[in-house]
């Protein structure tokens, strides 16, 4: 019963196997999946990891980039209606924004076909389920391109490759057009921007691929496209190729724009990434903003991205602005140009037009653009009329050039501002490195910086800078106003200027500094006629040809205009009014005797001058005093005398300290001329002063020194003149020291003063005066001086003075001459005015206060090339220099060029000998006494003479020939050397000798021999040949010949001698070649030598070769018999295989690639017979077999085939018939029905009812069973 039990158990579950499982599973529906596709699938193309498309099967219009946007419906076949869908079935789309009734519970679509996906749903439908528009398209061809741009379901336009295009992409709505690292080109043989931004388009520019990199060649200024030799190379994506689009609105002129992007009235362009480079244009070579007409203007915003090498023939290389355009972030335009051949053109990078705004902030920067014609305004940056430009933070625009190549002007390589403009530079903004130029006519370039022409206002603040720029006029600015009043005007807030600035000019209007004055100007400014300072620093010079109300000014002012307020701490001076300021005057003390003038600078000595001479706005003082602190040096600027004339003469006391003005430059032409660095003195005091330089004057009654031209009852001590002093005209008076003494002069004093320059005085009337010291003098005293200067004139001459009266003539003077002879001095050489003789002289005269102002030595002075006596702190470091010496019994010495005697010393070093002096190594004079003759005790002798030789020299003593002895044999004679006899003399000592001849050889007969030589001994025991090759009969072995085994012997002495001949054998054999078999080796033709044993592959045995060489070897072995044999599978029957290998090279066999172990074979002689064992050969399963004997030189291989056994005939079997598969309608669906396999669903029917056959026979099998086992119990 328990076995009847199990089987109808059995049974039972498998028919529960046969139910599908679907009916157990869940009710709940599955989520259904969504299309993950960022671009569209093609046909050739879909995307694997998407749960749509990646579906065996699936459609390319299944992916939701491929959806087309709906109507608003959802596509039912053409006049039908989606009808209710059966049970478990999804219903069709619904409209726009609906969503299908939701199915009954535990109700699912239909399951599909093994891997079918259900129809896909039209994209209306996939977008409503989403919820709004897509906002991406990705773009590879210019169709693409121009219609996603026009389709209001895409924000973002990105392009997925380089495309062209030859007509311009039009924008009316708002959309981001992302280059994505491509380039966008305009090709087209018709003029076009690549952009045109409508009024109603709002286009923002991106890039989101900075990384590509994309090559360009400069053609000329007009960058191009070349990616193959390019040679500057930009990153990100590219918009190219523009020429601008037609505005034909202004009379009917053709006007092309933008070459890159044109935005009409009311448009808009962000540009946040990308390049424009290489397009051109009239106006806009890069952007145009459409000029404001019947509607709001366009606005561009760049806060990223570059425009490069666009070029515009009229204005706006980079951009033509008429609206409102702003630069951000790190925005770049650069080598851009405008330029034109024939008409004023402006704006190398931007053109501001009328009425519009432009604004630079962040780090964004113009560099290096060029306006470039006839006429060029605004290398950066053109602002046309009532415009506004305003600079502020990091902006730059920086080597931009203006460049007019004609006589017209070139203004603002930087900026240019026109008529009623404003422009502000702020934060730490900075103009630097432009350049306005003109090659045509140099002058006629304005404002390198920054030009301004009838500007409304310019600010500058903050610590923002104009620097590095460069123009003829107004290197930094160039700023004019207008004759309306309330232009031109520079607020002076902060930063600074380092260029040189001009304000106002008398065409365009006058200009003012105004503002809170924290602008720091560096450079020269001008102020023109009718313009004003009010605030500001200056630094450099400032030449006031206007007026002056305020600021501080650090450098000289040359005043033409007014002043009538500021802070002045340098030098004022000029011929104009003062009415007002605070003058800092740069030197201490107030002029009088007790608190002189501190002098120690170059300015300040021009502002005393200008105290005594009442100029430069200065209250005339003629008796100032003054000291000098240090040197100074006027490095050669003209110099305007102080006391200019008789009227004005200076009769003050002005004390040098022995410091010395240098680069004195005093030129005067005007009649009469009064020069030197004083034109005037009288009844004053000049001490301890010198003075270097010119002094020239060319005019009638020029009077000309080094200190003063014209001098009366004045005091003039301790001074010294290194000038060259000159004057032309008729009565010429020229002077080292006074040109002339007036003639009523009483009391006139010259004294301890001396002059090395050259004096030259000329006339046409004969009258040209010239003294070293004076000129011309009358009365007065002039004691203690010198003159060593060049002494030249047409009229009256003098080495000191040339004076009017005898009993004036000057007292204890000197000049330089070894010849010439003046009454007013004494000649002295120069030898003498360096060795002090003529100082000695000075500092023993006459003076008054007893105060001697000599140097107690003479020192070298560069300005004269002479040692002379100097006051004492000069001199300057000299090396004397003479290549002559001067001597005398004990001393040496030489004199220089500058007459001073140096190296003076005794004679010394060299040496005396017996009948000369010693001769000095220094100067070469001889000195001393000579030393006289020191014979020797010993003898010296040579061959025939003997004698007593001096110790000191060469000279002889006791003179006589040898006495010689009979000799003795020294040296015995050989075979071949003569031996030596000895003779001695019986008076010195000296010897001689004499030779003994040779005795010669004694040769044997017989031969002696070595490895290449023979020759015969010699007997003579004495014998002094030791070298083979001396001994008689020496030669080389020859004769014979030597064989591959024996030298050969010599013809003459019969020794053996050489080496073996390799190449002549006596026993050469020929070996015939044989051939190589599977079982032997065979070998070639050759030849062997028994003499030498040796193998040759020629005749001529010439060709040597190995035994190994001569050997062939065995050949591959191969199946003689057995191959093709065939049995029947199971069938007991050996199989015997014979392969032509010798059985001593047996290794193994083979049977389908895999060793057989010997037990399954024999094998045998007979070359190599192998024999497969029946029992083997039976368990072989059918087919082709390879069997391969392997032997040490090959393997032999040979098939045969196993077949197989006759088959029984088979009991058919019922045959089931397949069953149709329904056809199931597509149907559209929401989504695709997920393809994921149910349980139950590969379920096979015919296999569970051959099981459920077999499990029913055994249940009734086990049930017969127990019946018949009860039955028999």
């Amino acid at each position: 019963m328990k076995k009847r039990l199990f089987s109808i158990l059995l049974a039972l579950c498998m028919v529960l196997c046969l139910v599908p499982t679907t009916a157990f599973a869940e009710s709940e529906t599955e989520e259904p999946p969504v299309c993950s596709c960022e671009t569209a699938c093609t046909a050739e193309a879909m995307n694997a990891d998407c749960p749509i498309c990646g579906v065996e099967g699936a459609l390319p219009e299944n992916c939701a980039k491929c959806a087309q946007p709906a109507d608003g419906a959802a596509v039912q076949p053409e006049g039908e209606v989606s009808d209710p869908q059966p049970e478990g079935e999804v219903s069709d789309p619904q409209p726009e924004g609906k969503v299908s009734d939701p199915q009954p519970e535990g109700k699912v679509s239909d399951p599909q076909p093994e891997g079918k996906v259900s129809d896909p749903q039209p994209e209306t439908a996939l977008t409503s389920l989403i919820g709004g528009n897509e906002t991406a398209k990705d773009v590879s061809t210019a169709e693409e391109l121009t219609a996603a741009i026009a389709d209001v379901n895409f924000d973002t336009v990105k392009l997925a490759g380089d495309i062209s295009i030859s007509s311009s992409l039009t924008v009316n709505r708002t959309v981001t057009l992302d280059l994505n690292g491509h380039v966008l080109k305009y090709e087209s043989a018709n003029n076009g921007s690549v952009i045109v931004v409508e009024g109603s388009g709002n286009l923002t520019l991106t890039d989101s691929n900075t990384a590509a990199e994309h090559k360009f060649m400069p053609n000329g200024k007009l960058w191009v496209l070349d990616e193959a030799s390019g040679t500057e190379t930009v990153t990100g994506g590219v918009i190219t190729g523009g020429t601008g689009t037609d505005l034909s609105t202004y009379g009917g002129t053709t006007w092309y724009c933008g070459g890159g992007a044109l935005i009409k009235n009311g448009g808009s362009l962000t540009m946040r990434g990308g390049n424009i480079i290489g397009c051109s244009a009239e106006c806009g070579g890069g952007v145009c903003i459409d000029s404001e007409r019947n509607g709001e203007p366009g606005q561009f915003s760049m806060s990223g991205g570059s425009i490069i090498g666009c070029v515009a023939s009229n204005s706006g290389g980079g951009v033509f602005a008429s609206g409102k355009f702003q630069m951000s972030d790190k925005a770049v335009i650069r080598s851009c140009t405008v330029e034109s051949t024939i008409q004023l053109i402006c704006g190398g990078g931007v053109y501001v037009n009328g009425s519009s705004s432009f604004e630079m902030s962040d780090t964004a920067k113009i560099e290096g653009c060029q306006a470039i014609s006839t006429s060029a305004y605004g290398g950066g940056v053109y602002v046309s009329s009532s415009s506004s430009f305003v600079m502020t933070a990091k902006a730059e625009i920086e080597g931009c050039r203006a460049i007019s190549n004609s006589a017209n002007s070139s203004k603002g390589g930087g900026v240019h501002l026109s008529n009623n403009t404003k422009f502000t530079l702020s934060g730490s903004a900075v103009i630097q490195n432009c350049t306005a130029t003109n090659s045509a006519n140099s002058g006629e370039a304005y404002g390198g910086g920054v030009s301004a022409a009838c500007v409304k206002e310019i600010t500058l603040a903050d610590s923002a800078r104009i620097v590095g720029c460069a123009a003829a006029n107004g290197s930094g600015l160039y700023i004019t106003g207008s004759q309306v009043p309330g232009y031109g005007i520079l607020h002076a807030n902060g930063g600074s200027v380092d260029g040189d600035v001009v304000l106002g000019d008398t065409e365009d209007g006058p200009s003012t500094i105004t503002g809170s004055g924290g602008t720091v100007f560096n450079g020269k400014v001008t102020v023109t006629p009718g313009s004003t300072i009010e605030s500001g620093t200056f630094n450099g010079e400032v030449t006031n040809n206007g007026t002056i109300t305020g600021g501080t000014f650090n450098g000289e002012v040359i005043n033409n205009g007014t002043i009538n307020g500021g802070v002045f701490t340098g030098i004022v001076s000029g011929n104009g009014t003062i009415n007002g300021g605070t003058f800092n005057t740069p030197m201490t003390g107030s002029g009088t005797e007790t608190d002189p003038y501190q002098i120690s600078t170059a300015d300040q000595l021009k502002l005393f001058r200008d105290k005594v001479n009442g100029a430069g706005g200065q209250t005339q003082n003629r008796g100032a005093y003054a000291v000098l602190t240090a040197d100074i040096d006027l490095n050669n600027e003209p110099w305007t005398p102080i006391g200019p004339d008789r009227d004005s003469a200076y009769t003050g006391t002005f004390d040098g300290q022995g410091h010395t003005v240098k680069n004195l430059s005093v030129t005067v032409n005007v009649q009469p001329g009064r020069a030197g660095l004083f034109g005037c003195v009288k009844d004053g005091t000049i001490r301890k002063l010198t003075v270097a330089g010119s002094v020239s004057c060319t005019a009638n009654q020029g009077w000309c020194g080094g200190i003063a031209g014209y001098a009366m009852d004045e005091t003039i001590e301790n001074c010294a003149s290194l000038c060259t002093v000159s004057c032309t005209g008729i009565d010429a008076r020229v002077g080292g020291i006074v040109g002339l003494v007036d003639y009523n002069s009483r009391t006139l004093i010259i004294r301890d003063c001396y002059n090395i320059g050259k004096i030259t005085g000329r006339s046409d009337n004969g009258s040209g005066d010239a003294g070293g010291i004076c000129g011309f003098y009358m009365n007065g005293k002039i004691s203690n001086c010198y003159n060593v200067g060049e002494i030249t004139g047409s009229g009256y001459v003098s080495k000191i003075a040339v004076s009017a009266y005898n009993d004036s003539r000057p007292t204890n003077c000197y000049y330089l001459s070894d010849t010439d002879t003046d009454l007013n001095g004494t000649a002295k050489t120069a030898a003498e005015f360096a060795n002090g003789d003529v100082l000695e002289e000075l500092k023993a005269g006459e003076r008054d206060n007893n105060a001697d102002p000599w140097a107690d030595e003479c020192k070298y002075l560069d300005a004269a090339g002479k040692t002379l006596p100097v006051f004492n702190g000069q001199g300057d470091a000299h090396d004397h220099q003479s290549n002559d010496w001067k001597s005398n019994e004990t001393e040496h010495w030489q004199v220089c060029t500058c007459g001073a005697v140096f190296h003076k010393a005794q004679h010394s070093g060299g040496t005396a000998t017996c009948t000369q002096r010693a001769t000095c190594t220094v100067c070469g004079a001889e000195y001393g006494d000579a030393l006289g003759h020191d014979f020797t005790t010993s003898w010296t002798h040579d061959d025939n003479m003997h004698w007593k030789q001096c110790s000191r020299c060469d000279a002889k003593d006791d003179v006589g020939p040898h006495t010689w002895d009979s000799g003795t044999i020294t040296t015995a004679p050989t075979c071949t050397k003569a031996g030596e006899r000895t003779y001695t003399c019986t008076e010195c000592g000296a010897t001689k000798t004499e030779p003994i001849d040779a005795t010669g050889h004694s040769w044997k007969s017989d031969w002696t021999s070595d490895a290449t030589h023979h020759w015969h001994e010699c007997a003579n025991e004495s014998c002094d040949v030791t070298d083979n090759a001396g001994k008689n009969g020496y030669a080389e072995h020859s004769g014979g010949k030597a064989t591959c085994t024996q030298n050969a012997v010599c013809e003459i002495c019969k020794a053996s001698y050489g080496s073996l001949d390799p190449n002549n054998h006596t026993d050469l054999k020929h070996i015939d070649a044989k051939a190589a078999t599977a079982a032997a080796e065979g070998n070639i033709a050759y030849w062997y030598c028994d003499g030498c044993k040796k193998y040759f592959s020629d005749a001529a045995a010439t060709k040597e070769i190995t035994k190994a060489a001569t050997v062939t070897a065995k050949l591959p072995p191969k199946i003689t018999a057995g191959d093709g044999a065939a049995v029947t599978q199971g069938e007991k029957k050996e199989l015997t295989f014979t392969s032509d290998a010798s059985f001593a090279d047996f290794v193994r066999v083979e049977l389908d690639g895999t060793a057989l172990e010997e037990k399954n074979y024999t094998k045998r002689e007979g070359s190599t017979i192998i024999t497969l064992n029946r029992d083997f050969v039976a368990t072989l399963s059918v087919g082709e077999h390879t069997l391969a004997i392997v032997s040490q030189h090959g393997t032999a291989t040979a098939k045969f085939t196993v077949k197989a056994k006759p088959t029984e005939t088979a009991t058919p079997q019922p045959t089931v018939t397949p069953q149709p598969t329904p056809t199931v309608q597509p149907q559209p669906t929401v989504q695709p029905v997920s393809p994921i396999l149910r349980t139950g669903d590969t379920a096979n029917p015919a296999l569970w009812f051959a099981l459920l056959i077999v499990s029913g026979g055994a249940a009734i099998g086990i049930t017969v069973a127990s019946r018949k086992k009860k039955h028999n119990k």
